[in-house]
């Protein structure tokens, strides 16, 4: 069961009271997800607008197990699923720091020092080594595990990317130059590519959501669940690139320069970066708009027609 969407600041704030006592909640993050405020003792209020209590427990579960694994930055953990007045409401943790999107508007971290952030996260998270817990994950609006009908990595992501452009057929059918041939090429380059070696997949490493000290240094990474799963960490990096500056005006330029330090820093080759690029793309361009109208499809279709990602894809 799915909750509705719509929820003010004023209902939101009067939901978390109960927790601040005679202090006024301080809304200290806002995303597609829900509402996040200090309600102090180290830790955070968020009230989801549409999350159920039943995914946000496995959700917590999972939690459970990445907080023992040794990134060397933090991550989340729940502490409470709570139902109060028809809305999911989960008590966590304070992760500490700025988010890297912040600093990086600001001035006060350089492109380049940002990038190398980013690169240390995804260095991190590879090294970490397999998760099962991971295979356990539904992504995106899926109700059942990404692995639930796939032994592989490979597989899954392709069977997840076919579901996807059949329920979007009529949608992406226009918009991208030959999709059915894209997609049934995808399945044998998908195996072709793989590295063979396994991680967790945060699967939306954006900068808003990865955490920095004054000096630069991821110190949290925020938001697992979107495509969270364990896969191959080539897929995590890809990407990472290609959402770090999605609609700038060097948002080419951004990407290929971080294609380029992650084949450098995590030995990946270009042609399986652009590979699992055109599988995000594939996978994720209706996510946020069943219709296509906003600006994430249109991203999604022009990567998919892009002659790079289409070179790398059909040869």
């Amino acid at each position: 069961m799915y909750f509705p969407a719509a929820l003010t600041r004023d209902e939101a704030t009067r939901l978390v009271r109960r927790w601040t006592r005679d202090e006024e909640p301080r809304l200290i993050g806002q995303g597609m997800e829900g509402l996040v405020y200090d309600i102090g003792r180290d830790r955070v209020a968020k009230v989801w607008f549409g999350e159920s209590a039943a995914t946000l427990r496995r959700t917590r579960v999972f939690y459970d197990v990445l907080v023992g694994v040794p990134f060397g930055f933090a991550v989340p953990r729940i502490h409470e699923v709570r139902l109060v007045e028809g809305r999911c409401v989960t008590i966590e943790r304070r992760l500490v720091g700025t988010p890297l999107a912040d600093r990086l508007e600001s001035g006060r971290i350089t492109p380049g020092g940002a990038r190398s952030a980013l690169l240390d996260v995804l260095t991190r998270l590879a090294k970490c080594g397999p998760l099962p817990e991971g295979r356990a994950l539904p992504v995106m609006d899926e109700a059942v595990p990404l692995y639930e009908a796939a032994e592989d990595f490979p597989e899954a992501l392709h069977a997840l990317a076919e579901r996807r452009a059949s329920r979007f057929r009529g949608v992406l059918e226009p918009a991208v130059e030959d999709l059915d041939k894209k997609v049934i090429a995808l399945r044998c380059r998908l195996r072709e590519v793989d590295s063979g070696r396994r991680s967790v997949v945060h699967g939306d490493l954006t900068p808003g959501n990865v955490l920095v000290d004054p000096a630069g240094t991821p110190t949290a990474v925020l938001d697992w669940g979107f495509l969270t799963t364990e896969g191959d960490p080539v897929f995590d990096a890809s990407v990472a690139a290609s959402v770090f500056d999605m609609y700038g005006e060097r948002a080419l330029e951004t990407e290929l320069d971080l294609y380029a330090r992650i084949e450098e820093r995590l030995g990946c080759e270009r042609e399986a970066l652009l590979v699992y690029r055109a599988a995000y793309a594939l996978v994720t361009a209706n996510a946020y708009d069943a219709d296509g109208r906003d600006g994430h499809f249109a991203w999604c279709a022009a990567a998919l027609n892009r002659p790079d990602v289409v070179r790398a894809l059909l040869g």
